[in-house]
């Protein structure tokens, strides 16, 4: 009896050691190999099961840390200087278009252009849905399309990869001119490293350029700054806050606005995680939008050059734009003292016009109220701010807590290496900027600053 006991409770206690063994080595492969659908994998889990994976994998604080010195004097940064102007006015002459001179790349197909397709009100518009692919599920169009104004048709839906968000709205956003790659040709330059969090409206537009396109990268968007572009047939990719209903907590995320609804007040969107023809309300997205300082990216073959230069009007000029956005921030930091992406957007706007000095407190308030964890994944503005008015030491912090919690972000390695070398770190500096590059080796501003050193 006894030796039976003791084999049982050997076996037992071996299959518990092998499940723990399999549980441990599936949980670190999921985190360091994970399949390229394992998003979506998660998503189908209970939520409790889903809170328990994410505390394993992915242990973090609830915010971002807070600055150690007082803030003082936040007022004075909200007193509106007369000549700044929250304006947006089209223009109907042609304003002239930075030259890009892209490359045309072989899988770009010229002769393909936008078409818009407006709708008159009380009409019904199905948007033609391709077949979805095999790792796609199906989904549905909107049900009821009476009074779309514009709705853009021709762009495929694809469904994001792991971490694959940015690159797959882009390839929607260039098969829409009729662009034959995907998400995973835009990543291999966008972000060589598969764990890579972000990918920035400058890199995408970079990749843009490279086959064959014109793109252009502004703040301080409108709805209807969205809206005429979607009228000239061009549509628009928007960098935004995101909170899926996932138990992941917020995050930054890419659309591509297809079309809008002034009869139901929403927009159209294909989302590279939620699928093909979203209903956006307005007012949700201006929410979350605002959370990016309204960022979005306008991607156009050279024949509507001048389309967008008359859409755009004086936001192509930078200073106009920033000075605007910063009026604009302003007043919404005014309105709502106590949100923290106002006075971050008030830091962003004050670096784009290089004072430092004001962008710093902004970013200190923001940080003082408390911003997601994640912030430092996608804006790189207050190590600007920090790095500038010699505050070495908050850049270090924040580049090390974020690279706690997620290792695999160049730019952490970057800010860290200017830090560094700031310091007088010499061989710190080269050893963080080198790392940068090993992340991604495609990361330019790392690459210049390895050989100041």
């Amino acid at each position: 009896m006894r030796n039976t006991r003791s084999l049982v409770l050997g076996w037992g206690v071996m299959f518990f050691v092998v499940a723990l063994i399999a549980c441990a080595g599936g949980l670190f492969m999921l985190k360091v190999l994970p399949p390229i659908d394992a998003d979506r994998i998660l998503r189908r889990l209970p939520a409790p099961a889903r809170q328990a994976i994410n505390s394993v994998l992915f242990p973090h604080p609830d915010q971002l840390p807070t600055p150690a010195a007082p803030i003082v004097n936040v007022a004075s940064l909200l007193t509106p200087v007369p000549t700044r102007r929250a304006t947006w006015t089209p223009t109907t002459t042609s304003t002239p278009v930075p030259s890009l001179a892209p490359s045309i790349a072989p899988s770009l197909s010229p002769s393909i252009e936008p078409t818009a397709t407006p709708v008159p009100a009380g009409a019904v518009a199905i948007p033609t849905v391709r077949a979805p692919g095999p790792t796609q599920a199906a989904r549905s169009t909107p049900a009821a399309n009476e009074g779309i104004d514009v709705l853009l048709t021709t762009a495929r839906q694809e469904y994001q990869g792991w971490n694959n968000c940015g690159p797959a709205t882009l390839s929607m956003n260039l098969s829409f001119f009729g662009w034959s790659g995907n998400q995973y040709e835009a990543a291999k330059f966008l972000k060589p490293d598969q764990e890579d969090k972000n990918v920035s409206p400058d890199q995408m537009a970079a990749y843009a350029r490279s086959v064959g396109f014109h793109a252009l990268h502004r703040v301080n968007g409108t709805l209807d700054v969205l809206k005429a572009l979607l009228r000239a047939g061009l549509p628009v990719l928007v960098e935004k806050g995101f909170e899926p209903e996932d138990d992941l907590g917020w995050m930054g995320h890419y659309e591509l606005i297809v079309g809008f609804n002034d009869l139901k007040q929403e927009f159209i969107a294909m989302d590279s995680y939620l699928g093909p023809y979203q209903s956006v309300p307005y007012g949700d997205l201006d929410r979350y939008w605002r959370q990016f300082n309204r960022t979005y990216l306008i991607i156009y073959p050279e024949s509507q050059a001048d389309t967008v230069a008359q859409v755009l009007g004086n936001q192509l000029d930078d200073a106009t734009m920033w000075a605007d956005a910063l009026a604009t921030a302003q007043m919404e930091a005014a309105a709502a003292p106590d949100d923290a992406f106002g006075w971050f957007n008030l830091g962003t706007n004050y670096v784009a016009l290089n004072d430092f000095a004001s962008a710093a407190t902004a970013y200190d308030r923001a940080r003082q109220i408390g911003l997601p964890w994640r912030m430092t994944w996608y804006q790189f503005g207050l190590f600007d701010a920090y790095l500038a008015t010699g505050r070495y030491e908050d850049v270090l912090a924040l580049a090390d807590a974020t690279l706690k919690v997620t290792p695999n972000i160049e730019e952490m390695y970057y800010y860290k290496g200017l830090a560094l070398k700031a310091q007088g770190n010499v061989s710190g500096a080269r050893s963080q900027l080198e790392l940068a590059l090993k992340r991604n080796a495609n990361f330019e501003p790392a690459r210049a600053a390895l050989a100041t050193l």
